[in-house]
């Protein structure tokens, strides 16, 4: 079985429309099959797809394809049991390039032909994450939609955690899929990753919606609502704490970052805000009026913003530089049903960003501002959705109690700044270098989001 090109012309219908697909506001200008290669009989062809738009050149993507419909069959059960006892089970097969190769962590029985449960999980943008029950287990699948050759952070963290160090804050890493060329010059690509299912688990993000939205930070749920943000600060401290503690292993020993280093990437973020601000300016016209023209203020005024980024090299003392999460806010937190359980998932970085850029060491400032900046986007929907006011008070109420929380555990350590006036600066870079992100990932994907991050743009221009 092979893909026809007839059946990369239908892939063509919904690809763009799907979310995980990166650059929809571009046009689609080519689709070309790098290696397409059929899953044993079940109708399937697990299919990387090189995929050239007008916006930001080639990308490539991985489908499970149904070679009858050319639909996607990430969340058919046949893909399901194929990719777990590929995976759980280590094996091989062969492409027209390369190879799939299943990775398993320790050891997990399948029953030959047993029948295979499918579920979709949250509401994945750059992947396709799925609940998969089978024998008994109940396993997390998340198919990483955006192939780039290299250590995936998500694998690369998770066999850390798992085997490196004792910190239990995180759903154990069973296994992942990869695709290896046969060239040996050329990288494997992570394709997949399966994870221990956490039983009776909300999103941070949920939980807190539901509370916040009953009562507000007002009325009788404001006690629950403080513990749950504090418990997030104090996971971010335990998370940070299990990356900053084995010196003994280079990727992941703390480092400190010379003046030259935090120059080149105070000169990376503002390479990046810079191309952020171009393609804002060239998207206004499909914006609301009152919108767009608050974001044209804003690009107008990028200077102040750039000069704040640059302040980045004028920090003495920042801390020492760890490996991050990279991409921490509430949806990539998993709360308990009683809210006394807590973990961190999802640490493959910001898919925006290349491969090496996420595996960098850098502040640790960049995951907790991930959390405030989250906080922000919290009440913001919260009033958006009931109708109610976006309150200042409220935001510095939270971001309190999760930073005072926080401090408790990454006050003596190594990686963050002992002086709390240097702290709140660095902070403050990051707060702004991920409201820009934010600002690209709304324009490409939420146009109706715009106005959160272009809120916190304009009170940093304010500042600036």
């Amino acid at each position: 079985m092979t893909l026809a090109q007839q059946t990369v012309s239908r892939i063509a219908g919904w690809l763009p429309e799907s979310r995980w697909f990166a650059d929809k506001s571009a046009a689609l200008e080519r689709i070309a099959v790098q290696e397409s290669i059929p899953l044993s009989a079940t109708g399937l062809a697990l299919t990387l797809l090189d995929v050239r738009t007008s916006g930001q050149g080639e990308a490539r993507y991985v489908a499970p394809i149904d070679l009858e419909s050319a639909s996607d069959a990430a969340f058919s059960a046949g893909f399901a049991g194929w990719l777990i006892e590929t995976v759980l089970g280590g094996h091989s097969i062969a492409g027209r390039q390369g190879r799939l190769v299943g990775h398993a962590i320790g050891k997990t029985s399948l029953a030959a032909g047993s029948a295979v449960a499918v579920r979709p999980l949250g509401g994945d943008a750059s992947n396709s994450s799925m609940l998969v029950a089978r024998d008994g287990l109940r396993l997390a699948v998340k198919l990483l939609r955006r192939c780039r050759p290299g250590v995936q952070p998500e694998v690369e963290l998770g066999e850390f955690f798992a085997h490196q160090t004792s910190w239990t804050g995180t759903p154990r890493l069973l296994g992942w899929l990869e695709y290896a060329d046969d060239d040996p010059a050329t990288s494997s690509t992570a394709l997949a990753v399966i994870h221990a299912f956490a039983e009776g688990c909300v999103s941070g993000w949920d939980r807190l919606v539901e509370l916040v939205a009953r009562s507000g930070l007002d009325g009788p749920d404001r006690p629950r609502i403080l513990g749950i943000v504090a418990a997030l600060g104090r996971l971010t401290g335990e998370m940070h704490e299990a990356l900053g503690s084995r010196p003994d292993i280079p990727a992941f020993a703390p480092a400190v970052v010379p003046r030259a280093d935090r120059l080149s990437a105070s000169r990376r973020m503002q390479d990046h805000a810079r191309r952020v601000f171009v393609r804002a300016q060239a998207s206004l016209p499909r914006l609301a009026k009152d919108v767009a023209e608050r974001l044209d203020r804003v690009v107008s005024d990028q200077d102040g913003l750039l000069g704040s980024l640059a302040m980045l090299t004028a920090l003495e003392e920042p801390g020492m530089a760890i490996r991050v999460h990279g991409d921490f806010h509430l949806g990539q937190v998993l709360v308990s049903a009683d809210d006394q359980g807590m973990l961190a998932l999802d640490f493959e970085g910001e898919p925006g960003r290349p491969l090496d850029e996420r595996r960098a060491k850098v502040a640790a400032a960049k995951d907790v501002a991930g959390m405030c900046r989250s906080l922000d986007y919290l009440l913001r929907h919260v009033a958006r959705t009931t109708g109610g006011l976006w309150r200042a008070d409220d935001l510095q109420l939270l971001e309190t109690c999760y930073l005072d929380a926080y401090r408790e555990i990454a006050a003596s350590a190594c990686w963050w700044p002992a002086d709390a006036e240097t702290a709140a600066r660095l902070l403050a870079i990051y707060r702004l270098d991920k409201a820009i992100y934010e600002l690209a990932y709304e324009l490409d994907n939420r146009p109706d989001w715009v106005e959160v991050p272009l809120a916190a743009l304009e009170q940093a221009c304010s500042r600036a």
